[in-house]
């Protein structure tokens, strides 16, 4: 099964052109006409294979990355269904409750930090937290 990450219409994913190293590879948000990335089940993202988690030294730790090394360290994270925001739309949250941010540009990283939570009921949150998350189905 194949399910992908989308903010505001736009796929969640790792540019196809990034630094040979293996470093951990920032999670970012992706052209409209990107083709869509493959997310792992029991709540470990994957992105083109690469399980992510929010930084640890010596990267920063306010974005969320693909480990290409250190897999171990892969963050269980909490998709948090929130339906007043629509169908399929998620909070992605970590063990330490903060949570995935898209930026508004193409290409900027996925910042992971403390959610911005409306005092409503029930509670919204602001669009750039806000993750659609859907299956594809290939014919």
């Amino acid at each position: 099964m194949v399910w992908v990450i989308l903010n505001n219409g736009r796929y969640v994913g790792r540019p196809l052109h990034e630094d040979k190293s293996l470093n951990p590879k920032p999670i970012m948000i992706l052209p409209r006409d990107a083709k869509p990335e493959e997310i792992g089940g029991n709540h470990i993202a994957k992105i083109r294979g690469a399980p992510t988690a929010p930084g640890f030294p010596p990267v920063p730790g306010d974005m969320v990355f693909a480990l290409l090394v250190d897999k171990d360290k892969a963050e269980r994270w909490q998709f948090v269904s929130v339906p007043q925001h629509g169908e399929n739309r998620f909070i992605i949250v970590g063990n330490d409750h903060k949570g995935w941010i898209a930026p508004q540009e193409e290409y900027e990283p996925i910042n992971y930090n403390h959610l911005l939570v409306i005092p409503t009921d029930p509670p919204r949150y602001t669009p750039n937290e806000v993750f659609e998350i859907k299956q594809v189905v290939f014919d």
